[in-house]
């Protein structure tokens, strides 16, 4: 798929009517498949940038050579809407939520677009996350609307520190769009246990080692290096590395899916999970892009353990107790992998 040029949307230009187009080819969309969450899209991702930001074109720029390379990869799936906000004019940040809120419109609802619009406007976590923006606190990251109306949202309350930070900002578009591709092909609304759903080392997992991987290739991180730093240092993703972890003799599974609650998500999650995905690739052999994109495909048909054991050639629980074997090497064995 050749690259989408990105529909960019800054502030002070916002008019609605690209929204609002959007949101009507969608319904169109829905009307012609019922099973549009697992399809590609021909909606272009549509980027919303507060006042202020992007003055040289950078933030944009940076955010559009993840997405597109990951666009290219994986697939159009949408509408992808891409919130890069921040202090400054309030009214702008109200005019971007209440584009936001007309995105989400169901119009075959018995409430009125303008009910519709107030009552996500009126949500608690909607009003924190302006809270966040006003006082330039940095949260966010990707979510996604319920039925009838599917739309994905990668929200950046303060867009500042990526645009002073090029690398992290591409690399962060990178990681969010695998988790858009990793949701349409599975029941979200289920528990993460579901058999319909993804455990959250295989999301976050995958997309960390996909992320990494990709930035190789874009040559500007080097993966190895990176997947060592994971577990020596934490790489960018905690000050605590997988080796410090082991040795507080926490007790961990990779399919425990109360660290969120807990804590230590992002050493299982995350660094854990992209082990756990290098170990599919490089020690048992199985194509990257059967591990990173292709295995995805079944899992709504067949469920995860099935469409798992499809692909990689081993059970869950099978492979759950290898990885959990190899990954307690120390690091000059593991990284022999590579």
């Amino acid at each position: 798929m050749n690259n989408i040029k990105l529909a960019i949307i800054v502030g002070t230009l916002l008019t609605g009517c690209i929204s609002k187009n959007n949101t009507s080819n969608l319904n169109l969309f829905i009307e012609k498949d019922k099973n549009v969450f697992g399809k590609q899209t021909r909606i272009k991702p549509v980027l919303f940038v507060a006042d202020g930001l992007n003055k040289d074109g950078g933030l944009v720029k940076n955010y559009e050579r993840g997405l597109n390379y990951a666009i290219n990869y994986f697939g159009n799936y949408g509408p992808y809407y891409v919130y890069l906000l921040g202090p400054g004019n309030k009214q702008n940040i109200l005019d971007i939520y209440t584009k936001r809120a007309k995105t989400r419109v169901n119009p075959n609802s018995s409430n009125p677009e303008k009910k519709q619009v107030e009552e996500f406007l009126n949500r608690s976590n909607v009003i924190s996350e302006i809270e966040a923006v006003s006082e330039g606190r940095a949260e966010g990251g990707l979510t996604w609307s319920e039925p009838p109306i599917r739309v994905y949202e990668d929200v950046t309350t303060n867009a500042t520190e990526r645009e002073n930070n090029p690398i992290e900002n591409t690399w962060g578009a990178l990681h969010e769009y695998h988790h858009v591709f990793q949701i349409a092909h599975c029941d979200s609304y289920q528990e993460r246990t579901s058999d319909r759903n993804l455990n959250s080392w295989m999301t976050e997992g995958g997309a960390t080692y996909s992320s990494a991987k990709f930035m190789e290739n874009l040559n500007l991180v080097d993966f190895k290096k990176y997947m060592l730093e994971l577990r020596v240092t934490g790489g960018n993703i905690s000050q605590q590395g997988i080796n410090d972890f082991f040795l507080s003799k926490t007790k961990w599974q990779l399919n425990n899916e109360t660290y969120w609650e807990k804590g230590n998500y992002a050493q299982v999650y995350y660094m854990l999970g992209a082990w756990a995905t290098a170990y599919l690739i490089h020690v048992k052999g199985v194509a990257e892009v059967t591990v990173l994109k292709n295995w995805y495909f079944d899992i709504p048909r067949l469920g995860k353990s099935a469409a798992f054991e499809k692909h990689m050639g081993l059970s869950l629980n099978e492979f759950y107790g290898k990885f959990d074997s190899f990954i307690r090497q120390p690091d000059e064995e593991v990284m022999k992998i590579f």
